[in-house]
C-alpha cells in the first residue's frame, strides 16, 4: 500500500457512471472513503495527472467490470499503474461477462463480486471484503513496526542493489518523456518502478515497452530508448 494512502480509487467506464456513483455512495456510507473522477477532478486540473496522483494516494482499487470498461484503453492504463505500485484490486462485475485480452491477465487471480442479481447484498459483501483486507494490512503493518530491526551481524553480507539509473538523472527523465508520448503521465510511476527493479539498461527499456500495446509504438520506443542509453540492439 502506498505511503499516506487515504482512499479507494474507483475505476469505471464513463458509460457506467450512474452505477459507479451509487457504489461510491454505498461505500462512503460504510465509512470507506472513495475517489472517483466523475466527482473529484477539480475544474481546470490536468485529468491524467490527477488520475495518477489519486492512484498513488489510494489504499486500493474498486474496479467496475463491464462490457464498456473491458473495451477501454484508459481502464487498462489505470489497472496497469495500480498493479505497478501493488494496489489491491477489488473487482465488481456489473454483468455476466468474462474477461478477455489484457483484462483476462489482470483478473486471472482475482475473485470478483457480482453486482447482480442482488445489488445491495453484493455491495455489502464488497464493503466487508475491502474492510477485512485493509484491517489485515493494518495489523501486518503494526506487527512489522514492532519487530526489531536486524543487527549488522544478522544481516550478513546482504546489500541492497542500487538502481541502474539515479531517480533524478537526466537519462531517466528522458526515458520517462519517451514513454509519456505514448501513455501520458502514468509513465512517471512506471519508469520509477522499472528503474528500481531492472538489472540492466536493456532490461529497463524492455520492461517499459511491455506497457505499449501497439507494435509500432513499442518498436519506436525501444529504438529511441536504446539509442538514448547507448544500448546496442
Amino acid at each position: 500500500m502506498t505511503e499516506g494512502a487515504s482512499h479507494l480509487f474507483v475505476c469505471f467506464s464513463s458509460k457506467d457512471k450512474a452505477i459507479a456513483l451509487d457504489v461510491v455512495q454505498f461505500l462512503e456510507a460504510e465509512g470507506l472513503k472513495c475517489w472517483i473522477s466523475a466527482r473529484d477532478v477539480a475544474p481546470g486540473h490536468n485529468y491524467q495527472e490527477t488520475i495518477v496522483q489519486a492512484l498513488e494516494a489510494a489504499r486500493g482499487i474498486v474496479f467496475l467490470f463491464s462490457e464498456s470498461s473491458a473495451r477501454s484503453g484508459e481502464i487498462r492504463k489505470e489497472l496497469s499503474i495500480g498493479g505497478s505500485i501493488d494496489l489491491p484490486l477489488f473487482p465488481l462485475r456489473l454483468a455476466p461477462i468474462s474477461p478477455s485480452g489484457a483484462l483476462r491477465y489482470e483478473l486471472a487471480t482475482r475473485q470478483w463480486i457480482d453486482l447482480f442479481p442482488d445489488r445491495r447484498k453484493a455491495l455489502r459483501k464488497l464493503a466487508e471484503t475491502i474492510r477485512k483486507f485493509l484491517d489485515a494490512g493494518a495489523t501486518a503493518d503494526r506487527a512489522g513496526a514492532e519487530t526489531p530491526a536486524p543487527s549488522p551481524a544478522d544481516s550478513g553480507s546482504r546489500t541492497e542493489r542500487a538502481p541502474i539509473l539515479v531517480p533524478t538523472s537526466a537519462e531517466l527523465e528522458a526515458i520517462r518523456g519517451l514513454l509519456a508520448r505514448h501513455i501520458g503521465p502514468i509513465a512517471k510511476v512506471l519508469v520509477q518502478k522499472a528503474a528500481a527493479e531492472a538489472r540492466t539498461p536493456d532490461d529497463l527499456v524492455e520492461r517499459l515497452a511491455l506497457h505499449l500495446s501497439a507494435p509500432s509504438d513499442r518498436a519506436t520506443f525501444l529504438r529511441a530508448a536504446r539509442a538514448l542509453l547507448a544500448i546496442k540492439p
